[in-house]
């Protein structure tokens, strides 16, 4: 019995030496733009994800990020028109080596769009839970611009003798907003 519990663990330790950190989250973004478009991903436990952007007209991955499987997971993506491709497993072996031979990888039909508006940013929620039937659907942020009502204040006025005009301590500042974003549909 110690025999098996003793190649156990150095099977266990031999397979961990091929494995690197997981990573979480974005990992690289080349696209040259701000990753601001909202696209969100459920999937099930058990594997891990790697997600791969390529840009519908030149064919280049242009932003990575790695999902842990049955995890929450959102991430900021530039705009365009990318087709989303996936690798999964369970062991991860580096950028280079993904999950290993074991690594599943499959494309998510069609190409999807990401877009933004003044006040509008256009993303995609993609479910991944059940690979016969991927739901895909809109998921847009929108934005607000609140005002700072203390940015409207004016400065106190001085009074330097009693027959001078009064003088402001300051110069006039522009108003300040604030910028609010929430889902929307």
């Amino acid at each position: 019995m110690t025999r098996l519990l003793l190649v156990f663990v150095l099977a266990v330790s031999a397979l961990s030496a091929f494995a690197e950190e997981r990573p979480r989250g974005l990992m690289w973004n080349r696209s040259g733009l701000p990753a601001t478009i909202p696209l969100q991903i459920k999937t099930n436990a058990g594997a891990d994800h790697i997600l791969l952007l390529h840009d519908t007209s030149s064919g280049e991955a242009v932003l990575a990020a790695y999902i842990r499987g049955g995890a929450f997971f959102r991430v900021l993506v530039p705009p365009g028109r990318f087709e989303l491709s996936f690798g999964s497993g369970e062991i991860w072996r580096g950028e280079v080596d993904v999950f290993g031979p074991e690594t599943q990888w499959f494309v998510l039909e069609p190409a999807l769009e990401f877009q933004s508006a003044a006040a509008r940013r256009e993303g995609h929620l993609v479910d991944l839970r059940d690979l016969t039937q991927v739901a895909i659907r809109g998921l847009a942020d929108c934005q607000r611009w609140e005002l700072d009502p203390d940015s409207l204040r004016l400065p106190k006025l001085e009074y330097p003798a009693p027959h001078d005009r009064p003088q402001r301590s300051e110069s006039w500042q522009a108003p300040q907003y604030t910028v609010r974003s929430k889902i929307c549909d």
